[in-house]
Formats: C-alpha cells, sequence, structure tokens
C-alpha cells in the first residue's frame, strides 16, 4: 500500500517536472516572429528591469522576437543592432499595427505645455519607468505625442527626452 502511494506520488511529480519543462517553449514558440514596438521602449541586456539599457527602441521600430523569457522577449534588430530584451507590453505582432491604427485623423496633442506642478519625467509612459529628471512648476514642455495617459516631450536643446502624466500639464496660451 505505501509503494502504491509513493508510485502515485511520484508520477504525479514527474507529470508537474514535465509541464513546468515544456510548458516555456511551447510559449517561446508561439511568440517569434516578427514584431513592432508600440511605445519607446528601453532594450536591456538581460530580461528584468535591472539589467543595463543598452538603447531605446522608438515607437513603431520593427525587430525580430526569438525567444521569451517569463514577460521579457529577447529581440533581434532587423538592421543588424544589438541583441537584448524588452517588455512584451511594448511590442505587439506587426500585422496587429497596421489593424489597429485608426481610421481617421487624430487631434494633435503636440505642441508647448506648462507644468503644473513640480513633476518626475520618467524614461517611458509609465510610472515602473525610472525617473530621468525633476521639472520644477511653471516651465514650458515640448510634447510631441500621447502615449494612453502619458506625454512624450522632447527637448529643443538636447535634453533628455521623457514622458509626463497629462494631469500634470496643461497646454501654454504663449507664443515664446
Amino acid at each position: 500500500m505505501r509503494q502504491s502511494i509513493l508510485l502515485r506520488h511520484s508520477a504525479a511529480l514527474i507529470f508537474l517536472l514535465a509541464m513546468g519543462f515544456y510548458a516555456e517553449p511551447i510559449l517561446a514558440q508561439s511568440t517569434k516572429g516578427t514584431y513592432s514596438t508600440t511605445a519607446d521602449v528601453p532594450l536591456r541586456s538581460g530580461p528584468g528591469m535591472n539589467y543595463e539599457v543598452i538603447a531605446t527602441l522608438p515607437k513603431g521600430i520593427t525587430v525580430n522576437v526569438v525567444a521569451r523569457e517569463g514577460y521579457w522577449l529577447k529581440v533581434e534588430s532587423m538592421h543588424g543592432g544589438k541583441a537584448g530584451y524588452i517588455d512584451e507590453q511594448f511590442a505587439q505582432p506587426a500585422s496587429a499595427v497596421q489593424s489597429t491604427s485608426p481610421k481617421g485623423p487624430t487631434p494633435s496633442v503636440a505642441g508647448l505645455y506648462r507644468t503644473l506642478s513640480d513633476i518626475e519625467l520618467r524614461a517611458g509612459p509609465g510610472m515602473n519607468y525610472p525617473v530621468v529628471a525633476n521639472l520644477p512648476s511653471g516651465i514650458k514642455v515640448n510634447v510631441v505625442r500621447a502615449e494612453g495617459d502619458w506625454l512624450r516631450i522632447e527637448s529643443k536643446t538636447g535634453a533628455k527626452p521623457g514622458y509626463l502624466e497629462k494631469r500634470s500639464v496643461e497646454r501654454s496660451t504663449d507664443r515664446n
């Protein structure tokens, strides 16, 4: 009797281990192919936020996904750039990008805005991105596009680009 219980537990353990070892490669195969970035995204040297940022891939760039590690996609540039990892939430199959583009003109958010309070400029469109600068209240910023509730700003003087929450700025009425 003790042997039959042990056999059942061993069989269950072997099954669970087999599922763990085979689930990831099956998942990885389904993610391979050509993808397009949906936002400016940091390309990291490994699969996680603690790895060094190699470069920032701009929104709309095409990458070749060769593997998946958890929520991270290992990508290779279509133009011979360095391989690295991006968070899967900022990429989608290239065919999906074309089918989800807007049908008509969208109102432009680009232009000069003024910060309403001291605000953190982030490396990407979300609170999970590192802060690249602290901006004081009342300064003008150049918005180039919106990504959800975030605005991408780029300096005309060469300072680091970044993202601000829409609610932290208002459109500037000054022409200067």
